[in-house]
């Protein structure tokens, strides 16, 4: 079955907030560098804004993804709610899943970080300085929405993929390590 994500997320964008006149450390303001090449959090995040009425509605909620939309790097960030209060900075797009029973946002995420997907998002994007995808074009984006269990199991394996990828660069890093030590110890003799 074929679903579009409009039928199964409400979207809306990030904010700007100027952080120099914002200041004060109660809020998290998640902003691209937040994000490391794997897309994991970056080991350091601290809150930078004051808590103050008008940000309330802008707060984010577990299982909410944050789409970079704008710029060149586009990936699909799940939020965890390690980082609370948070609020996404205007380059993301966030997806609310409005029914957790028919798409799990790991999977959501899974889709949309495929290089399928990104590709269409590329080609979708408008500009050429600072390209962006409009929520009309994410809206009408079409993904295949099998029963939880079959997303769970896509979810799964893809982890297991990512998984053995690391576990296969430790190891050409330690035989190139070897390589080279040997090489050394040869040439010492």
């Amino acid at each position: 079955m074929q679903i579009s994500i409009g039928h199964i997320a409400d979207l809306f964008g990030g904010i700007y907030v100027n952080t120099s006149i914002s200041q004060g450390g109660a809020v998290y303001y998640l902003q691209l560098r937040h994000w490391n090449k794997e897309r994991k959090w970056a080991s350091h995040v601290e809150p930078e804004l004051r808590e103050e009425t008008r940000l309330n509605k802008n707060y984010l909620e577990i299982g909410d993804l944050l789409l970079a939309t704008k710029g060149t790097d586009h990936f699909a960030a799940l939020y965890d709610g390690q980082y609370t209060p948070a609020i996404a900075s205007s380059v993301f797009t966030i997806l609310r899943i409005k029914d957790t029973n028919i798409i799990s946002p790991f999977y959501l995420q899974w889709y949309l970080n495929h290089p399928a997907t990104t590709k269409i998002l590329i080609a979708a994007s408008k500009g050429t300085s600072m390209p962006l995808i409009t929520r009309d074009v994410i809206e009408r984006l079409e993904l295949p929405v099998p029963s939880l269990q079959k997303q769970e199991s896509i979810v799964q394996v893809n982890l297991l993929q990512q998984q053995a990828m690391q576990l296969r660069l430790q190891i050409n890093n330690l035989n190139e390590t070897i390589f080279h030590q040997q090489l050394l110890q040869t040439a010492n003799r």
